[in-house]
């Protein structure tokens, strides 16, 4: 029995950040009422999401930057799974690239992609003025890019918004030094400083404290299920997706999210 309270009681001393990966917040149809049932009860707002996919108005986004409560947040700028799958719409900046074009393109200041990335660049770093937030920036969602490619859209961040800690994601491939690791899925392997998130794997299929616990010495954690990125079946363009979901979801997933810092409404 005291073991078992010296082994709750480490859990529960869990310093890094866990919270739900809305990558489709930016959806102008996502349930913002349902978003701000998620942190009514956060000390401080731990947000996750994609720029420019989903929309780029981000209504709902502005809202939680304007909350007066501290607040972190982790941005992806661009998605490079669309450009992987074929997929992209023309409003992606990996749009008509391959994998080879585009670390090419990232690397030509003068290049449609380094164009249509500064934009969103900007757009990000204008969510960011006059607002008081702990930021992690990654160029690129689970990026296929090479080093070089990827470590030149860095440098642009990073002169963009220096205040911000940058973040590599890249896919399948080893992050660059000097920057904050994420990798998402079940079982990625991570040592400090770094980001993980369910991504990609359904949560309620996953013992989602064990995974919590288990990258315990990450910066921040994000819970995932298929609902945060609107998706319901078959592939539809992010931007024509169904996002509309009634906050009994959004409170399905607080407990998960959250864990341990939710409320006692919590099952155990």
């Amino acid at each position: 029995m005291r073991a078992a309270l010296v082994v709750l009681m480490l859990l529960l001393s869990v310093e890094a950040w866990a919270a739900p990966s809305l990558l489709a917040l930016c959806h102008k149809d996502f349930n913002c009422a349902g978003v701000k049932r998620l942190y009514r009860e956060q000390e401080t707002l731990v947000v996750s999401y994609l720029e420019n996919t989903f929309g780029t108005t981000c209504k709902c986004l502005n809202t939680l930057l304007d909350d007066p409560r501290p607040k972190i947040i982790r941005a992806h700028l661009i998605q490079s799974p669309c450009m992987r799958n074929k997929r992209c719409g023309r409003y992606e900046a990996l749009w008509g690239y391959t994998v080879a074009s585009a670390n090419r393109a990232a690397r030509n200041p003068k290049s449609r992609l380094r164009k249509r990335f500064n934009v969103i660049l900007e757009q990000f770093k204008q969510r960011l003025e006059g607002r008081s937030v702990t930021c992690y920036v990654s160029p690129c969602l689970e990026c296929d890019l090479h080093e070089t490619a990827r470590k030149t859209l860095a440098n642009l961040i990073s002169a963009a918004v220096p205040s911000c800690n940058l973040v590599d994601n890249p896919y399948r491939r080893k992050c660059l030094p000097g920057m904050v690791c994420e990798k998402h899925g079940l079982n990625p392997i991570l040592s400090r400083p770094c980001i993980v998130d369910l991504d990609g794997y359904d949560g309620n299929l996953v013992n989602a404290r064990k995974w919590m616990a288990k990258y315990s010495h990450c910066d921040l954690r994000y819970y995932w299920e298929p609902w945060m990125n609107c998706i319901r079946g078959e592939f539809v363009d992010p931007r024509k997706r169904d996002c509309k979901y009634d906050n009994s979801i959004f409170e399905g997933a607080l407990c998960r999210s959250f864990w341990p810092q939710s409320s006692d409404i919590c099952l155990p």
